[in-house]
């Protein structure tokens, strides 16, 4: 398949789609064509200054509970299930 061909099979997915789903794929294509994953460590000194700001969070009380966290994630989970 040539680029052009995928390229148009995916916009006559993306057009299928109901608009209440059109956010998440956005959202979806904007994350994988980013360069880099806004979550990925690439250096040691990074590594570092995440692990201190987390530290910092804890000791600050910026912290949820975990049933609270894992709920979130479901949610946002069901909102790929396109």
């Amino acid at each position: 398949m040539t680029a052009t061909t995928i390229r148009n099979e995916a916009i006559g997915y993306i057009n299928e789609l109901p608009e209440d789903k059109l956010d998440v794929v956005v959202n979806y294509l904007r994350n994988i064509r980013a360069k880099k994953n806004p979550l990925e460590v690439t250096t040691k000194e990074e590594l570092y200054r995440r692990l201190e700001e987390g530290l910092d969070d804890i000791e600050n009380g910026r912290v949820y509970p975990f049933e609270d966290v894992m709920r979130e994630m479901r949610d946002l989970i069901k909102q790929y299930e396109v």
